[in-house]
């Protein structure tokens, strides 16, 4: 990113609340162009000619499928990618039509879709992907016999999970000579938490006030990218600062990337039908 350039294309998931929001904000207003993608059908309230929303619901596959296509016909190329829509896991193991549980799909396996399709037909042409996590990566497990057991199911720790796989598909897209990081935005205001119960919202609405701001971890990340004080593969949090990654074997890792590159494979099969 080059401040006053508008010869670039950046799109953010989950561009029309939180910290996807504020992205979009912050990000037209340095001059670039921008296109948000969310599963609410209304843009940001902006007047703006370098502004372009699509609406796309993550936990539908087809629907995925449909942004790439008009992303494709409008002839738009993308040169960075924020991988930031997310959702904080429902109270109790959610399916979605797809027959995944929810919080994967959403947080996860639908933006790796997302990418690697984007990067396959040359719609995106990436100077750069950017995968947001969360300071509860640490608690994920990279086990997906395990992570996608309704059993073992938990909200913390299933959230735990895609933010952990997150991360690690920065790693992966770093060894295939794409540069890419995940960024550890810490806890801040946002609007994750709109699967969860009337309490919640309750208790978190209380809190939010007390929080870091959306616009200030934008400015963040805005700045580490812009001062390029990022490491290629690895998390970095709001200061610019590489953050810890928990250490797995590599048959662990292998496994991992094993059945999520069979996922993708089944999805493509599905939607081809």
């Amino acid at each position: 990113m080059e401040n006053g350039r508008t010869d670039r294309k950046v799109l953010v998931t989950g561009g029309t609340s939180g910290l996807g929001k504020a992205l979009v904000f912050k990000l037209l207003k340095e001059g670039f162009h921008v296109v948000s993608v969310s599963r609410n059908g209304e843009p940001v309230e902006i007047d703006s000619v370098n502004y372009n929303h699509y609406s796309c619901d993550l936990a539908d596959l087809s629907n995925v499928d449909e942004l790439i296509r008009k992303l494709d016909l409008g002839n738009i190329s993308i040169d960075i990618l924020i991988n930031n829509a997310g959702v904080l896991s429902p109270p109790e193991y959610l399916k979605t039509g797809d027959g995944l549980e929810y919080s994967y799909q959403v947080n996860f396996l639908a933006q790796v879709y997302l990418t690697v399709e984007l990067l396959e037909r040359g719609i995106l042409d990436p100077r750069l992907i950017i995968n947001v996590s969360s300071p509860m990566h640490t608690k994920g497990n990279p086990d997906l016999s395990k992570a996608l057991d309704p059993e073992y199911y938990g909200i913390f720790k299933a959230y735990s999970n895609t933010k952990l796989y997150m991360a690690l598909y920065s790693k992966k897209l770093a060894d295939e000579g794409i540069k890419s990081f995940s960024f550890n935005p810490g806890t801040f205001s946002s609007g994750i938490y709109r699967q969860q119960r009337k309490w919640f919202h309750f208790m978190y609405k209380i809190a939010a006030p007390f929080m870091t701001s959306s616009r200030h971890v934008a400015d963040c990340l805005y700045r580490i990218v812009c001062e390029k004080r990022w490491i290629n593969g690895e998390m970095m949090n709001k200061k610019g600062k590489q953050t810890p990654m928990p250490e797995y074997s590599q048959n662990e890792i292998d496994n991992f990337w094993l059945t999520v590159t069979r996922q993708i494979e089944n999805i493509r099969q599905k939607i081809s039908r």
